[in-house]
């Protein structure tokens, strides 16, 4: 059977099938699309994939030209020393493969938006290692901090620069340094979020996370009233951000349906952002204005920037922000994501075990006899060990960690703060 190709006079849309004609609106933009598709489907013989591509263009509710990803890259956590440092923080460390975790989460997005909508947010001093991990990143498209200054300033720089650049600009601000072992659920996710800011153009978009276990180290999203269905995605509305909770609560949250792990990846059009922190965050608001006015004028140099920065409290975005909006302007999809935000060496070992089907990590050179539940890391030095159970051992050019497997996640601030105390913040 074949179709003729569509045809537009003035407003209406129309095709032809025998003696039928059918006339559609263009307000009706969704089913419009979908007609077009299946001419198209039936019309040509097309390969699967073809097809795939067709349908998410065709009848996804906009174009991704105003799709961009911004990697967030400015952290400098110590939770990973003494592999991670402030020097060369955990982004800039390879713990899953070969490549360091931005380069992995690079090749994870790389795809998802057009080519020169991919931005790296990170400070002045980790300018450098951002070009030599990600050498094909222009110059103009990474975000620089003149310092770091939490995460409603540094969000709040990437949607003013975004939005002198294309008004109309969807982003999503994703981590640097995540562990995700199934990316076709990450895309499919992503997709459906920016399908959810296209459709809802007020609220912000977050994504949760299916917990798997009662993790007492992360924050809970609590689902309110389900909104939606895009690209096979349920999307919900967030009825509250939850800290993170002790033993027993997290046991009430897994047993719940409610409750998700909270990612952390935001997703939200620059016109709402600038209308989010006009409302809650007017000091910020004014701050960016002054930031957007001299880039505007060409007047935007360092020195100006980093002048106007300074003037910005160290806030993180979700009390300043997310946790005033309405529930209906926050809006949460859950996703079956293989995840971890590798928060510290104990969930680093539950994920890479749980993926490897083994009770230990061996990272590197060692010989062992009878240990179990153990997570070594020896790029260099030969780590022999005998009869260990559930510790950790981390080695590098200059310090040493051996640590109780259960007490490493939650003591090692304590023992950094004690490196401070005592003179020793070279190994930081």
């Amino acid at each position: 059977m074949s179709y003729p190709p569509p045809y537009f006079f003035g407003k209406k849309l129309l095709f032809f099938k025998q003696e039928t004609i059918l006339k559609i609106s263009e307000k009706d933009s969704f089913l419009q699309r979908t007609i077009c598709l299946l001419i198209e489907i039936f019309s040509v013989k097309k390969s699967p994939l073809f097809v795939q591509k067709l349908i998410r263009e065709t009848v996804n509710p906009m174009s991704d030209s105003h799709h961009y990803i911004v990697i967030m890259a400015g952290g400098s956590g110590t939770r990973l020393w003494p592999l991670s440092r402030k020097s060369k923080p955990k982004q800039f460390q390879s713990f899953l493969s070969e490549k360091t975790m931005i380069e992995e989460t690079y090749d994870r997005v790389k795809n998802l938006v057009p080519e020169g909508h991919i931005f790296i947010s990170t400070t002045d001093e980790y300018h450098a290692l951002v070009l030599e991990k990600i050498p094909q990143i222009k110059e103009e498209n990474i975000i620089l901090e003149p310092e770091a200054r939490n995460t409603a300033p540094a969000i709040a720089l990437v949607s003013t620069t975004l939005s002198i650049l294309d008004s109309d600009a969807i982003i999503a601000t994703i981590a640097s340094d995540h562990a995700i072992e199934n990316p076709d659920e990450f895309h499919a996710t992503l997709r459906a979020a920016f399908d959810a800011v296209s459709m809802y153009p007020e609220a912000l978009v977050t994504v949760g996370i299916n917990p798997t276990k009662p993790d007492t180290g992360l924050g809970y999203i609590k689902m309110g009233q389900e909104r939606k269905t895009l690209s096979g995605k349920r999307i919900f509305e967030v009825a509250a951000f939850k800290e993170k909770p002790d033993a027993a609560t997290a046991e009430t949250y897994l047993r719940s349906f409610e409750y998700l792990w909270n990612a952390g990846y935001f997703i939200f059009s620059v016109r709402a952002f600038s209308t989010w922190t006009r409302t809650l965050a007017p000091a910020l608001h004014a701050l960016m204005e002054e930031v957007a006015g001299a880039a505007r004028l060409g007047s935007l140099d360092t020195t100006t920037l980093a002048t106007l920065y300074q003037k910005a409290d160290k806030d993180p975005i979700e009390p300043l922000i997310i946790e005033k909006l309405a529930p209906e302007q926050r809006l949460v999809i859950p996703s079956a994501l293989k995840w971890s935000d590798v928060g510290s060496w104990g969930t680093l070992y539950d994920f890479l075990t749980e993926k490897s089907g083994t009770s230990s990590v061996i990272h590197g050179n060692n010989v062992d006899v009878g240990s179990k539940n153990v997570f070594i890391h020896s790029k260099k030095r030969l780590v022999a060990t005998l009869g260990l159970e559930d510790l950790v051992i981390i080695d590098t050019d200059d310090a040493l960690l051996v640590a109780r497997r259960d007490q490493v996640s939650g003591e090692i601030k304590t023992l950094i703060e004690k490196l401070k105390t005592d003179g020793q913040q070279s190994y930081l």
